[in-house]
């Protein structure tokens, strides 16, 4: 029970009369012209079945008194947070119904409450015109939306925010055990085309076994759009770092986990837009970066992509992407190289909703440097299942790959030639039901290995890669 001081503190600083109130909250009807008593005490049950009621009748002002009240009975409460800033969202004051939403959310004890103010503070922020603020808040009231269909709507929300908003963020990660962090060769044994040569593979040169930790930000702005184009400044930074275990530091005792590590960073332009009027589209990219192996930059790079989309029918899209790009060596003008690229790809959706998906891709590499002078290629396809398999949804993928090195130099070998051919498989889980405001965790199994007649790039991987993934 509330004690009589506790009655006392739950007053107003600027008394109202109850009496008079009470037939205006529960039946619309003005005040009687009786006097009011000079001071009318509540109880905070009572304020706050004033307050809601005041919220209901539209007697705004009455609501804002009574939040103000509560707040000096219990400044953190979060019901008095939430009905002040309802009470200043309808007198006008946005901004400061956004700050008391946000402070309602801080304060409250059960995730109904976080639900009503993260959903409150997502709509004010969305009247200020701030989208980004409005997608951080309606992904709290994601993870405390009180059942799936709410969530589900609340997705639709966020989707259409998303495109409204001229910026669009995302962000990705994970840690994935390897057999094989650094690309290294099976067997410190050296041979070429089966016979061996002189001497051993250094340990770093080896196949090490850790954790490859990785992490991945890309920002875009619309600069403009239309309902058939749309132009965008793009950002990309990929960072990954590579933890050694204790084996692999026995094996490369002098070689810190730093050396493995590599950086990637970038900054473009790119350009889409539609392409006759049965779905088709195209685009046009520009991006420089650099690249930095370990802790030191490895090349500078200028690309231009170009691409063009087709929907064949309703279940089928098929691609054709090109890129050429321009890499500067940070070592010597003599490393410097040309690199161009073609991919088709092919999209199918069966009739369950399964996907099916194929890619081949052809790459070649020019430069004065005779050992990176190669042509490539690599064949994808993958299946997707529309339905989850338990608690995930499932895909899987195969990759065949073939790389001629026709003027590479060995040591003892100077035109031997190096040919590469490699198979990689994987299996890709997503939990949406495991989820942290619309982020779910991800799993992805990857088992492979490359044959080359130099067994220096001889190498095979096992890994499993933990990782998160926005749900929309």
């Amino acid at each position: 029970m509330t004690s009589i001081a506790s009655l006392r503190r739950a007053a107003f600083a600027a008394p109202f009369a109850l009496l008079a109130l009470l037939p205006t909250l529960t039946s619309g009807q003005a005040p009687s012209d009786a006097t009011p008593p000079d001071r009318t005490e509540l109880t905070l049950p009572q304020a706050r079945d004033v307050a809601r009621r005041a919220l209901a009748s539209g007697q705004t002002e009455l609501a804002y008194r009574l939040a103000q009240g509560l707040l000096q009975a219990d400044a953190n409460s979060s019901f008095a947070h939430f009905v002040l800033a309802k009470a200043q969202s309808q007198l006008g004051q946005t901004n400061e119904a956004r700050k008391s939403a946000a402070t309602a959310y801080r304060y409250a004890e059960n995730s109904l409450r976080k639900f009503e103010a993260a959903e409150l503070a997502a709509r004010l922020s969305y009247a200020l015109e701030q989208p980004t603020r409005a997608q951080f808040w309606l992904r709290r009231a994601v993870q405390n939306a009180p059942n799936d269909q709410i969530e589900t709507q609340l997705a639709r929300d966020f989707g259409r925010l998303r495109a409204e908003n001229p910026f669009h963020f995302s962000l990705r990660g994970g840690i994935r055990p390897s057999t094989n962090v650094n690309n290294g060769a099976d067997t410190a044994v050296q041979t070429i085309d089966g016979s061996p040569i002189v001497g051993t593979l250094s340990g770093d040169a080896q196949a090490l076994s850790g954790l490859i930790n990785h992490a991945e930000g890309a920002v875009k702005y619309r600069l403009r759009s239309s309902k058939r184009s749309r132009t965008e400044l793009t950002a990309r930074l990929f960072v990954q770092r590579i933890t050694l275990s204790r084996e692999a530091r026995e094996l490369s005792p002098n070689t810190p986990s730093s050396d493995f590590g590599s950086t990637y960073a970038e900054v473009g332009v790119t350009h889409d837009f539609a392409v006759g009027s049965n779905g088709g589209s195209a685009q046009v990219a520009g991006a420089i970066g650099q690249y930095w192996s370990g802790q030191n930059p490895y090349y500078r790079f200028a690309r231009l992509d170009l691409s063009r989309n087709w929907r064949v029918s309703g279940q089928t899209r098929l691609s054709l992407d090109g890129t050429y790009e321009m890499r500067g060596s940070a070592l010597s003008s003599y490393f410097d190289s040309q690199v161009w690229g073609a991919t088709a790809g092919l999209r199918h959706r069966l009739k369950g909703g399964d996907g099916l998906s194929f890619s081949l891709n052809l790459r070649q590499t020019d430069s004065d440097f005779s050992n990176a002078r190669s042509v490539a290629k690599t064949f994808y396809a993958s299946y997707a299942f529309a339905d989850q398999i338990g608690p995930a949804k499932v895909s899987a993928g195969l990759v065949l790959g073939h790389s001629n090195y026709s003027e590479f130099r060995a040591l003892y070998h100077p035109s031997v030639g190096r040919q590469d051919k490699s198979a990689y498989a994987d299996i890709n889980l997503f939990f949406p039901d495991i989820d942290y405001a619309g982020f779910a965790p991800t799993l992805k199994i990857r088992t492979g290995r490359k044959f080359s007649n130099i067994s220096r790039y001889d190498t095979r991987e096992v890994s499993v890669s933990l990782g998160i993934q926005s749900k929309f």
